[in-house]
């Protein structure tokens, strides 16, 4: 009787029916495997355009680095033709702001923006003075100040960022810092409004010195001692040794003229150059403990204690930013770096997130 009835149930089903139910679980098996092949992770896809002045009429490099990509849509924002490939070159034509995307394996889409500038607006550069500051600058100590400009200049205004207004206008100012911190250094030439320069620094707080009390200023004091008779003694007079060995000494090289001397100040080295999208790169490679912060000694002049703005809250110094970010899976949204006249990194801006559990948040360290 049992049997019966299990055979009249599976009688009821058609053959084809089971047959298209096993070919679709077949095809949706083959459409997901598909597109397992074509994921790719945007989150940690590392977009790079490297340039040295983003200026009209200049090459421009576009790179990704992405895991599992096959192909590649770059669409540069200026209605130029498509380019399909890992790495592109490109030449704006006209100055200003264009949005760059790029989509790979049709499902993953990157944007960024950059600004181009005009030859003019780069040309007019030049006429902006480069301000000259010593590295150590700290309350309380008189410091000189000077500038480089390729020029005629018979006027300067100087600003050292306490007082809010003109503080010198000489052609070598010394000042002195009556407060530490963040101070924004500006020059102007021939009052020219238009090319002001501005440099920012930090002045360092006073050292610590304990105060010395009188009682132990009067211990110190060495007395006048009474006066002692002194004679010659008899015989005649010999001469002193060191007049003797004066005599043999070479007489010391001709001084250079001031003007040679001036020429081989002006002789500084500069320090090599490395764009924002380069100096990204290599902070990756900290990231992954490919590289170290001695790899960045001479782009930031082997001074490691530079100041950094992380993530808008907190400043750190280079140092130890590095070892923050040793060994962490981090993607950098923005990095602003800033320049002293000798091309050497003093600081830079970065905002940036770390992946944790799958997901991408702020470094709270």
């Amino acid at each position: 009787m049992n049997k019966k009835k299990t055979l009249t149930v599976f009688s009821n089903f058609d053959l084809r029916v089971i047959v298209a139910f096993c070919l679709l679980f077949v095809v949706g098996i083959l459409f997901f495997l598909l597109k397992l092949d074509d994921y790719v992770d945007c989150d940690n896809a590392k977009f790079f355009i490297i340039s040295d002045r983003f200026a009209v009429g200049e090459v421009i490099q576009f790179d990704v680095e992405v895991g599992n990509a096959k192909k590649w849509e770059w669409d540069f924002g200026d209605d130029s033709p498509k380019e399909y490939r890992k790495q592109t070159l490109h030449k704006y034509t006209r100055a200003g702001v264009y949005t760059v995307s790029l989509e790979i394996n049709g499902s993953c889409k990157l944007e960024r923006q950059i600004e181009i500038r005009s030859l003019g607006e780069i040309l007019n550069q030049a006429r902006v003075p480069e301000i000259i500051t010593p590295k150590n600058i700290q309350v309380g100590k008189p410091v000189t100040f000077r500038y480089k400009y390729k020029g005629e200049v018979f006027a300067w205004e100087w600003g050292f960022g306490e007082s809010g207004r003109l503080d010198d206008t000489s052609g070598k100012p010394t000042y002195i810092f009556s407060s530490h911190g963040k101070k924004t250094i500006w020059l102007m030439l021939n009052g020219d409004a238009k090319h002001i320069a501005k440099k920012v620094i930090y002045v360092k707080p006073r050292d610590i010195v304990e105060e010395i009390t009188d009682e132990e200023v009067i211990e110190g004091y060495t007395y006048e001692k009474d006066p002692v008779k002194f004679e010659l003694p008899p015989g005649d007079p010999k001469r002193d040794p060191m007049e003797e060995f004066l005599d043999k000494v070479p007489l010391n090289p001709p001084l250079k003229k001031s003007e040679e001397q001036i020429k081989e100040k002006d002789k500084i080295a500069l320090a090599p150059d490395i764009s924002e999208e380069q100096f990204e790169l290599l902070l990756l490679q900290v990231a992954a403990q490919s590289k170290t912060k001695e790899d960045f000694a001479s782009f930031i002049c082997e001074d490691f204690d530079i100041p950094v703005v992380k993530n808008g809250e907190k400043i750190i110094s280079f140092a130890e930013f590095c070892k923050l970010i040793k060994g962490k899976e981090i993607r950098i949204d923005i990095l602003r770096l800033t320049k002293d006249n000798i091309n050497c990194i003093d600081g830079f801006t970065i905002e940036y997130k770390v992946k944790k559990f799958l997901r991408w948040g702020k470094d709270n360290d």
